[in-house]
């Protein structure tokens, strides 16, 4: 290679010459020191000839040569069972940062997913070129599409990176280095309110889907006859999945604060103080009481996320402040006792209500719609589904879901359309292993489809097969949208959350006509995706 030739070319990609401070030859990679790393392009430098790769790392671009990793088809995670965990966390956290850069791991049920200090320390297209589906930057996360093999992994990360599961590491968000802190933009402050939402509702959601399982077979069984309402064991588990709803608030609360980097047993109290008998019994007596004065608004807040997330969120600042300001030998004493004093009358009397008024705009905003558009607005949620999924975006619908649930008893758009896109994924990965005659194709399809249906995981399919060959996405668009809008005609609705695979039939079975509607719309579904796929799937 001649590397004059090569830097003539390289320059006017880099911001030019007078934008570099460092431009060394060592081995077989260049490293280029950048005074303004926006100038550079390093998509069109890993372009040039010679190039293998190009990533951009705090202000260092670097350059290997050579020829191009190529990825296999099949991914090494679907086809290898005996793949090394703990290697595969490594190459991840070394390739976003490493662990100091994360301020929280968790993930959802395919993904993992990262809170950075620093989002460009992430390189990004390393990342792709490991034994995973793909990763992607949303909302000022990084979430890497894992599949099936997910709790695994996330173990692995959470070992070699000395993370607790669900929980931020001890780091505090006003020591993040200056490029770290973001320009505040509309956007910006509508990811990291969804960001906040998510991260306060998602470690919950064992909690929500288990609560969930266990009412519905409660239901089914007393419905059926099996066994009596009124006997103990059925009374007490009743109550039990109940109070995964009824107590939300201090579980809301207590991962908030983990979010927000405050105290997660201060949090937790803010959420008991809401559902507390006493305030409870006085707000039903139509009578919120006072404190220091001021009068508290009188409502009920069992069930509810939004006003102890906004309490939690004021929170954080007060206790961190309290902190910086207070004696190191009385923090230990000032900084409780006066987060509580203070945030008892700004919770009760102020933020609560605020939050309060934004949970019933909410599910009185997503009812009007409902019964404004009906069978087509959920026809056309059902369609679009991939694609949420694919930018990352279904973990946002959680808090919607979960309050809609909470508020009304039922759900009728979001948890449905998520239920049927899954079997209608399943039905086209299923029609092109019929249809196929590659055999590794075969069976990567049957596998996807399995992965669909049964516990639910969509990504495996759409990745290696529905997006990857166009017309069976197509297919399982169209069979959505017609089954969504028999759903939406019907009523259809679930009354808990649970992840949407075949086990959530269950949470539909709170009236017989719901569950038989229930059926017809996924018969309906697949029927005509698997139909569609058959005629559109062109085998190359």
């Amino acid at each position: 290679m001649d590397r004059e030739k090569f830097l003539a070319a390289l320059l006017p990609l880099v911001g030019g010459r007078d934008n570099t401070s460092l431009c060394e030859f060592q081995d077989d990679a260049l490293y280029i020191t950048l005074k303004d790393a926006g100038l550079s392009d390093e998509n069109a430098v890993a372009k040039l000839p010679d190039v293998a790769s190009a990533a951009l790392r705090r202000g260092r671009l670097t350059v290997t040569f050579g020829e191009p990793e190529r990825k296999e088809e099949v991914p090494h995670i679907m086809a290898n069972k005996n793949t090394d965990y703990r290697a595969l966390a490594k190459e991840i956290l070394a390739n976003v940062g490493g662990k100091e850069n994360v301020t929280n791991c968790f993930h959802c049920m395919t993904r993992l997913r990262f809170n950075l200090k620093d989002i460009d320390l992430v390189n990004i297209d390393a990342i792709k070129k490991l034994n995973v589906f793909g990763a992607q930057i949303t909302g000022g996360q990084l979430q890497i599409i894992i599949g099936n093999y997910i709790n695994e992994i996330y173990d692995a990360v959470c070992v070699e990176g000395g993370f607790t599961k669900h929980a931020a590491i001890d780091e505090k968000v006003d020591d993040l280095p200056p490029q770290a802190k973001k320009k505040l933009t509309f956007k910006g402050v509508l990811n990291s309110i969804l960001d906040a939402f998510v991260g306060s509702i998602v470690p919950t959601l064992p909690i929500l889907i288990g609560s969930g399982i266990i009412k519905a077979v409660v239901l089914l069984l007393t419905q059926l006859g099996a066994v009596s309402a009124d006997s103990p064991t059925i009374v007490t588990l009743s109550f039990v999945a109940d109070a995964a709803y009824y107590f939300l608030p201090v579980y809301i609360g207590f991962f908030a604060a983990k979010k927000f980097d405050a105290t997660p047993a201060l949090g937790a109290l803010i959420g008991a103080m809401l559902v507390h008998p006493t305030f409870v019994q006085m707000v039903t007596e139509g009578s919120g009481g006072s404190v220091f004065g001021l009068p508290i608004y009188a409502a009920s807040y069992g069930s509810t996320i939004f006003p102890a997330v906004l309490s939690v969120w004021v929170m954080s600042y007060v206790e961190h402040f309290i902190s910086r300001h207070s004696p190191k030998s009385l923090r230990v004493i000032l900084q409780p006792t006066l987060t509580i004093l203070i945030m008892t009358p700004l919770s009760l009397c102020l933020l609560s209500p605020i939050g309060a008024i934004l949970s019933s705009g909410f599910c009185s905003a997503l009812m009007a719609f409902y019964s404004l558009c009906g069978p087509i607005a959920v026809a056309v949620f059902c369609a679009i589904v991939p694609f949420v999924v694919m930018f990352g975006m279904h973990v946002g619908t959680v808090p919607f879901c979960v309050q809609a649930i909470a508020s009304t008893g039922i759900e009728q758009i979001i948890l449905p359309a998520f239920f049927l896109s899954n079997f209608t994924q399943g039905a086209a990965c299923l029609a092109v292993g019929v249809k196929t005659k590659k055999s590794d194709l075969r069976a990567l399809a049957f596998s996807c489809a399995f992965s669909d249906i049964v516990p639910g995981v969509s990504e495996p399919g759409m990745y290696g097969i529905t997006l990857k060959y166009k017309t069976p996405m197509v297919a399982a668009m169209i069979g959505g949208a017609a089954g969504g809008f028999y759903m939406g005609l019907m009523g259809v609705g679930a009354n808990a959350f649970v992840a949407p695979n075949l086990f959530a039939l269950a949470v539909y079975i709170w009236s017989v006509s719901n569950l038989i509607n229930t059926v017809i719309s996924v018969l309906i579904a697949m029927v005509i995706t698997f139909v569609l796929t058959l005629f559109l799937y062109k085998e190359s």
